[in-house]
């Protein structure tokens, strides 16, 4: 019981034992006209006032009866209902069309729990109903000048509608102070509620399954004590025990607390001022190691609905700031089951009392999870952002590495990885690591020995054995890659409601995160003296963002904005456009397309100058391309390579192009086939090349008059989206040229293989790779977790990319973060065609065989050689495959459930 008073400890003895709540409802009519104040009125645990006349409000003492969490502690948490035709001497019900409820501009009280407990009745309705009671907390606003802590009232408005009458009423809601015998007014303060909780019936039996834990309130005593008032339950609302402790009980949870203030800080000189927030903890059990509460007490307030409190061991210090922004946060855990279930309930509040006016949000949680699906840190416990930030304070350090683990700083020098110029220009073993629990240390960025010369010129090597042709005496950087080009800002901070700042607020720890051999401030740091490449040497933080770092500017310039333009998303581009009018072809014969091409705003090109390529790509049949050889074609339209002939444009700027027979459709194709292009050219802007790209166009065409079928879509190019951004905006694959899945699918097809550009370089691995997409992207994006290492495949160049250095930031259980809802379970379509795996031999790409379907999209990921061997068991002499019989839907291990239970 460290750091509970004696009237803590009292109230913590009474609180266990759990108030019994009842205290008699108050019906408010609100004062709207007579025949009409029945269709909406507001029903509140409390007393009615005036006494003895038509009620205008409800009225509850600060810890008395009608006071939800039962403690005096300068708040009254109200349970309110609002009533739908409560019949009255005047007024009878109706049908009612519409019904809502608002607090009043900058009122402490958030009803968005009660717009949606109301919003949950189904309108038009004509009988008495009332939503469920939702807890609201009214928080007293003292104490004044005087000492002495007023009553606060809060109003709500609402408003029903029945035909032509309409409800329009006012409901006022008063939190009275209480004193104790023998001590006086109490001066314990707590936040205005920003999470507000819905109760329902108490639920009954065992808990089932899932976890939700809501944090309502928190107080703090004059004594520093800390209280925080919060819900456990699981999904259907069954309350679970809470523990302190670990625990594998299905019916508890653990629950972890901690405790940090919103310091503001001013930065000024020479009248140029920034205001910064850094977030304070209290709790700091470790030099550089801000945690959580230890040692602290829980106590019921209504068991039955899994309302609990939990006092805090850690006592605030003597002047701690009680005006600014606290906020708690939680770590619960949950076995449930084979799966361990994890929420991080948060809370503001001001200490002092009245609204939170100052937040750090400078990125979300959704954001987060656009890639890590979800965020999952600290053995998979620690989920929201807003949390990482309680504790990655700028008082923190890895004591190990020297390294900062402040969020700002450190996430950025995470995120860009591989090229962080600290690693990029260090000597080999330079690196950038964290070493955390139990002294695992997570290498972020490493600079390591690579073969310099030879067939596997760049990639990482151990001593020259590993070099066919060459030596390893090269270097190259391992590690995190981001996505896409790391100056895309608005990836992490477009959500959020401080979201602005990184425009806003350019300092030191933000900035040197990702340039972390500059030192712009006045005094040393890991990146060398004050001033340390940084062009104006040292100077004060309040003029970064003031005097050069402003948020807005000239692109490319010294504005935030300007420095962090991504070439390809600049606005002196005037875009490139193509658009496919019509296609044409049979058997055997050439294809023939129209097609325009314009600008950004739509205006045709009325020629083809000035365009470094524009080529096609052609494929079929849908059912899967490449099933003929040649598997595809790719015909260039201009520059030295061009085939075929192409006209025009005419006088709507419309282009015609023929290709080569031996281009167009090969002999025997039916069907379906498609057409795509691809173009880009190169644009100075700002003294540097930039290469201006179209996004790929396609176009399905008939060869045999049969109906057009497009092939199935298994992929949502906004998925991609999500991680790399807009391809060939900050994401360059081939030459920065080919970016929609759609067109990908033509050539990265099952009976292609990287042969070209591997037969062209002496000494490599006479085994090929195929290049089939859904062989190549399972096994990128399985990266280094595969088993089998390396995973090297030859492009353009020719250069060797080892693809198992790959970090996936997500689940790659979750098929759905790139695929179309159920594409990705068995079984799978007709048609879809094997894997093509062959050799080099003589120069000549020889097939040696073939990998089905099925197994090729499951054993990309999933590449131990013991699942090979189970998958090849189960497949027949002729290639037909029994996966779906096990794996299907609907079978025991279908791959819905096998990769649900992978769900981190």
């Amino acid at each position: 019981m460290h750091g509970v008073t004696s009237t803590g400890l009292a109230l913590a003895m009474l609180l266990a034992v759990g108030p019994a709540h009842v205290a008699a409802a108050a019906l408010v009519a609100g004062g709207g006209g007579q025949r009409a104040d029945c269709l909406l009125q507001m029903s509140a645990e409390g007393v009615a006032f005036p006494a003895g006349k038509t009620p205008k409000g409800v009225s509850c003492g600060d810890g008395d009866v009608c006071d939800f969490d039962g403690q005096r502690n300068g708040v009254c948490l109200l349970s309110v209902s609002l009533c739908l035709n409560e019949a009255t001497r005047s007024c009878q019900p109706r049908e009612v069309s519409r019904a809502t409820v608002k607090a009043k501009k900058k009122s402490p009280v958030d009803v968005t729990a009660l717009q949606a407990a109301l919003a949950a009745i189904p309108l038009p309705i004509g009988v008495a109903t009332c939503t469920q009671a939702t807890l609201l907390s009214v928080p007293l606003a003292g104490p004044n000048k005087k000492g002495v802590v007023p009553a606060t009232q809060v109003v709500l408005k609402g408003v029903a509608k029945s035909g032509s009458r309409k409800d329009s009423d006012t409901y006022k809601l008063t939190c009275v102070p209480t004193t104790v015998a023998g001590v006086g007014t109490t001066t314990s303060t707590i936040v205005s509620t920003t999470t507000t909780t819905t109760l329902g019936p108490v639920p009954e039996g065992p808990p089932g399954a899932g976890l939700v834990s809501e944090i309502t309130s928190a107080a703090v005593s004059p004594q520093g004590v800390v209280t925080v008032t919060f819900t456990l339950t699981d999904a259907m609302g069954v309350p679970l025990i809470p523990s302190t402790a670990s625990t594998s009980n299905p019916a508890q949870a653990r629950v972890q607390f901690t405790l940090a203030h919103l310091d503001p800080e001013t930065s000024t000189t020479e009248r140029q001022s920034v205001t910064f927030t850094r977030y304070r903890s209290y709790i700091v059990p470790n030099p550089g190691q801000p945690g959580f509460d230890s040692g602290g007490t829980l106590a019921a307030l209504d068991a039955a609905r899994g309302v609990y409190v939990y006092t805090f061991a850690t006592m605030l210090p003597v002047g701690f700031p009680a005006s600014v922004t606290h906020t708690v946060g939680g770590q619960v855990q949950r076995t449930d089951g084979d799966a361990t279930l994890y929420a991080n309930p948060l809370f503001d509040f001001v200490p002092s009392g009245g609204a939170v006016a100052t937040r750090r949000q400078v990125t979300t949680t959704a954001q987060c999870n656009a890639c890590h699906d979800p965020l999952a840190e600290h053995g998979g416990a620690r989920r929201e952002v807003g949390l990482c930030q309680l504790c990655h304070t700028d008082q923190g350090f890895d004591p190990q590495s020297g390294n900062s683990i402040e969020l700002e700083q450190m996430i950025h020098r995470i995120h860009r990885g591989t090229t962080l110029p600290s690693v990029v220009d260090g000597a080999v073993g330079a690196k950038y690591e964290i070493i955390g629990f139990q002294n695992s240390a997570t290498v972020f960025a490493e600079k390591v020995l690579a073969c310099d010369g030879g067939a596997l010129d760049g990639v990482r090597c151990g001593g020259d054995g590993d070099c066919p042709n060459g030596t390893c005496t090269g270097s190259t950087v391992t590690g995190v890659g981001f996505p896409q080009d790391i100056r895309s800002c608005a990836v992490c901070h477009t959500q959020g409601a401080t979201a602005g700042d990184h425009l806003t607020k350019a300092s030191t720890p933000a900035c040197t995160g990702c340039h972390d051999d500059v030192n712009p401030s006045e005094t040393a740091t890991n990146a060398g003296a004050p001033g340390t490449h940084h062009a104006a040497g040292p100077q004060p933080e309040a003029f970064c963002a003031t005097l050069c770092h402003t948020p807005g500017g000239a692109e490319f310039g010294l504005s935030v904005a300007g420095a962090h333009t991504v070439p390809e998303r600049s606005s002196q581009l005037t875009g490139l456009m193509g658009e496919l009018l019509s296609a044409s072809g049979s058997p055997g014969g050439a294809v023939t397309i129209a097609f325009r091409l314009s600008d950004g705003a739509g205006t045709p090109l009325s020629s083809v100058a000035g365009l470094s390529s524009l080529a096609l790509a052609i494929s079929g049949p849908s059912t899967d391309f490449g099933a003929l050889t040649p598997s595809y074609t790719t015909p260039a339209l201009i520059g030295g390579s061009a085939s075929g002939t192409l006209t025009g444009p005419d006088g709507s700027g419309v282009f015609a192009y023929t290709t080569t027979v031996g281009n167009g459709i090969p002999a025997g194709g039916t069907g379906t086939w498609r057409v795509g292009m691809e173009g880009r050219r190169s644009v100075t802007i700002n003294g540097q090349s930039v290469s201006e790209a179209m996004q790929n166009v396609v176009r399905d065409f008939s060869i045999d008059g049969s109906a057009v079928a497009p092939r199935r879509a298994v992929v949502e190019q906004s998925k991609c989206g999500s991680c790399h951004g807009v391809f060939s905006q900050g994401f360059s694959i081939h030459g920065n040229s080919r970016n929609r899945v759609e067109y990908c699918v033509l050539c990265h097809n099952p009976s292609t293989s990287d042969f070209t550009r591997r037969v062209a370089v002496p000494g490599a691995d006479p085994e090929t790779q195929p290049i089939a997409f859904k062989h190549l992207l399972h096994k990128v994006h399985t990266g280094e977790s595969l088993t089998q290492q390396p995973y090297i495949v030859y492009g353009f160049g020719p250069s060797a990319h080892d693809f198992g250095e790959v970090r996936f930031p997500g689940n790659r259980a979750d098929c759905e973060q790139c695929h179309l809802s159920g594409t990705f379970l068995l079984p799978l379509p007709a048609g879809v065609l094997p894997t093509r795996v062959s050799e080099i031999v003589g120069g000549v790409d020889t097939t040696i065989g073939s990998i089905p379907p099925i197994q090729d999209a499951c054993l990309a990921c999933h590449d131990e050689p013991s699942t090979a061997a189970h998958a090849a068991t189960n497949t027949a002499s002729g290639g037909a495959e029994a996966c779906a019989t096990c794996h299907g839907e609907g079978a025991a291990v279908a791959v819905s459930v096998v990769h649900a239970s992978a769900a981190p």
